[in-house]
Formats: structure tokens, sequence, C-alpha cells
């Protein structure tokens, strides 16, 4: 190994800090107990190149991250060439002509707030930290997607370093089996993205937030009434609920109703305040809070309560177009069996808009449900670290597919994207990546 020269850092197996390295490139502080054989965090494409060709002279599969934030730690393979972008943030605003372009180790709220300040905007991501690489290759459910599609709908065109080790540009143009599968594939992707070409857009001219706070014992209305109201909730809002042993103001076990809206008319803010404000079990809740305007940094900030630093997390989802009869008793057991703080349950109401692209993201449905088991020690992963997947095994029945962001693939199997997609995926794949250098995801769904 001694061979290869690049001009950032590689750190082999068996040397002092490779652990410590490896596992520093997981948010996720589970150990997931696989190492690769060496780990590389290159400073241009020149390495990129470099390491690719060295891979195929040693026979050695590829592993690649950019931010860390994969649940199931997709990037920790056993004996790969672990690519590590974390030199690759790098990003630039074209306000004239409306465009970006982002290394994929720019973290979404950071390229967020740079675009927030000249009255732009791009539906990043939810939690400060993830970067946009692995973001916009799973999809990219952000900040008023519901508005904005996908932020991989976004996504104009790709700067990629191919198996082979050729840099090329993917886009409805050129290359675009590439630009096709790059929306989509997420950690299955084969090839290695090093910049982004992104649609931006104008900041909407009101943004804020209503919330509701209710407490377990009134799970069932709830559940109920987001049930009924999710087809008539306006786009302009991302309505979910969050439910823990330790919701905001009464500190204690329930259900945070929360309506991030972005509205552009003083019409479409009356609109979207109107189901919450006009909502017949208001009265339950043991908290209110009237719409507050907010930008985009209080939006994060309470977003990461929710996901903090330094846990173990076990991590699994679902798409449903279940019925809240179905789903009910599900509820009452999850919340039965909630492990402390900060794990909680996600009801996210989504109801797919028309998509206006073709690309590999291909699996929704109307309602998203998501369960973040965490952790502070590493002696309560035992206790808690299958609760997420059990509980999505119980409920397999229910659910239409699972979406690549909070997907927990090594415990359980499911479709991420339509069975045509996967088919269409695994035939590029063969082109593209004859030799298999790039791993696909932990498991994939038979056809």
């Amino acid at each position: 190994m001694n061979d290869l020269r690049i001009k950032g850092r590689i750190i082999r197996q068996g040397e002092k800090a490779f652990d410590k390295a490896v596992l520093a490139t997981s948010f996720n502080r589970i150990d997931p107990g696989s190492r690769p054989a060496l780990l590389a965090e290159p400073l241009n494409v020149e390495d990129i190149i470099t390491l690719l060709k060295y891979a195929q002279s040693r026979n050695l599969k590829i592993s690649v991250c950019s931010g860390g934030h994969s649940w199931s730690q997709n990037h920790i393979r056993e004996g790969s060439l672990l690519i590590d972008l974390c030199h690759f943030k790098q990003y630039a605003i074209d306000k004239e002509n409306m465009q970006a372009t982002a290394g994929p180790a720019v973290g979404g709220s950071v390229l967020l707030m740079a675009l927030w300040k000249q009255g732009l905007f791009f539906p990043a991501g939810h939690c400060k930290g993830v970067c946009i690489g692995g973001y916009l290759l799973q999809g990219g459910f952000g900040w008023n997607s519901r508005r904005l599609g996908m932020a991989c709908e976004s996504v104009l065109g790709l700067d990629i370093v191919t198996a082979d080790g050729h840099l090329v540009h993917a886009s409805e143009t050129e290359n675009t089996d590439l630009w096709w599968a790059a929306r989509g594939a997420g950690a299955g992707f084969f090839g290695i993205v090093v910049r982004f070409h992104l649609r931006i857009y104008p900041k909407p001219k009101f943004s804020g937030n209503l919330m509701h706070v209710f407490s377990f014992e009134h799970l069932e209305e709830v559940l109920r009434w987001a049930y009924t109201q999710g087809p008539k909730i306006p786009e302009t809002v991302e309505f979910q609920m969050l439910m823990s042993r330790k919701t905001v103001r009464i500190l204690g076990p329930g259900i945070e109703a929360v309506a991030p809206i972005f509205a552009e008319t003083k019409a479409e803010l009356e609109e979207a305040r109107a189901f919450m404000e006009d909502s017949p079990i208001k009265h339950l809740a043991s908290f209110r809070t009237p719409y507050l305007r907010s930008g985009m940094r209080l939006k994060y900030n309470f977003a990461m309560t929710h996901y903090p630093n330094k846990h173990g997390w076990g991590v699994d989802n679902m798409w449903t177009g279940a019925s809240v009869e179905e789903l009910i008793p599900f509820f009452k057991g999850m919340v039965a069996t909630l492990p402390p703080p900060p794990a909680h349950i996600l009801w996210l109401n989504w109801y797919p808009p028309q998509r206006r692209t073709d690309m590999a993201f291909s699996m929704e449905d109307n309602i998203y449900i998501a369960l973040y088991g965490a952790w502070k020690s590493p002696k309560d992963t035992p206790l808690y670290g299958h609760w997420a997947s059990d509980w999505m095994k119980k409920m397999a029945h229910l659910e239409s597919g699972i979406q690549l962001a909070d997907e927990g693939l090594h415990k359980r199997t499911s479709h991420f994207v339509k069975p045509v997609v996967l088919q269409q995926l695994q035939a590029i794949r063969q082109k593209r990546d004859a030799e298999g250098r790039f791993f696909e995801w932990h498991s994939m769904p038979t056809f």
C-alpha cells in the first residue's frame, strides 16, 4: 500500500489513529464492527482519480461518504477503500442566473443560510450537519419540499468521477443515465460526485411556524385529526408530528404537532394557518403557539433538539397509505415502548405531488413514518438498538416502501425505489461499473 500517493491524508488499517478516524466519519456513534482497509481524504479530483485507479489495481471495493449521516453507516464496509470527501466543501452562488454549485461536503444548512442572506432559497435538509452529497443522492426531502419537490429535482447537473476514473458531467443533455440514476440511488450510486449544479429559488416572502403540543392521552384523537386533514393541508405547510418522552414546554411525554409554513402571499399564509388555528381538537392541547414568524436559524435550532450529536442511533421508516384505524394500534405500541429522549416517532404529512421529472427517486406515499431510537451510552445499544426496526417489521404489511434518508437496510430489506427503477439502476450499474467497484446498498428486495 505504500505506493499510493495523494495530496490528501491516507490512514491505513493498523495505524494508531485508524479506528478513531473511521468512526469519526459517522454521525451515528455505534461501532458497526466493520473496518475498511484504508481511509483516504482526497483534496482534489486528481486525488480521487488516483484512488480509483489504485482500487482497481488492488481489486478493492469503494465506499464513499460526504457528511457521514447515514444512519446504517453504509459507508463503513469491511476491507474497502473508504473515500471521505470532507474537503469538497466549496460553493458558489450565481444570483443572476438563479443557480449554485456546491461540493458534496457542503452542509445543507450552510448553503441555505448563505442563500437566505441574499434573499434566495434551496430545499436543504432539516438538520444541521447533513451535507448535500448523500442528501441529494437519496432524494432529499427538505424545507419547503412539498412545494419545490424533492431537492434532487433541483439538481441541474453533476460532475462525477466514474468507476473507470474519468471526470464527466451529467445533466439532461449529457450522460443522462448518470443524471437519472444520481437523483435517487442514494448510497448505492456507482460514481463519486464532486460537484452539484443546483437550481435555486427566491426566498419565500412569509416564513413561520405554528405548534400544538398534546399529551399521549389524546393520541387517538390527534392521529385521526391529522389523518383527516392530510389531503387538505396546503403545499405551503410541512405538517409533521413528533412523539417523544420530552416535548417542548410541557417537558413530558407527548406529541408536538408542528406546522412550518413557507408562503408567497398573505392569502397563502392565511390558508396555511387555518387548519391549525381552526382545529377542532386544539382545545385538547396542553400548549399552543400562535403563528410566529421565523427565519431558518430558528427552524434549524428547533430541529436539532431532536437530533443531538454523540448518540447511538437505530433508525427505520416506511411510506404508507394505510388507514388511520390500521395505524392506531401500532402507534399505541410504539408510544408505550418509546426509549428515553431524544428517541422519537415522526409522522410526516406528504401526499406526493406530481413529479416534474423522471429520475431514480420513485418511492413515496401519503404518509411518512420514521422511528429514531437514540441512546448515549454504548451499553444501551442492545436495549434500544432494534426498537425501530422491530416495529417496522411488525408494520411491514402496511408499508408501500421506505425512504433512503432513514434506511435501516442492514437490518431489514424493503423497496426503496419501484421494482422497474431498481432494474434500470442495476442495468446502468452494469454498464458504468462492470467490475462492481462500488458497494451497493446493504440489502435489496428481490424482483
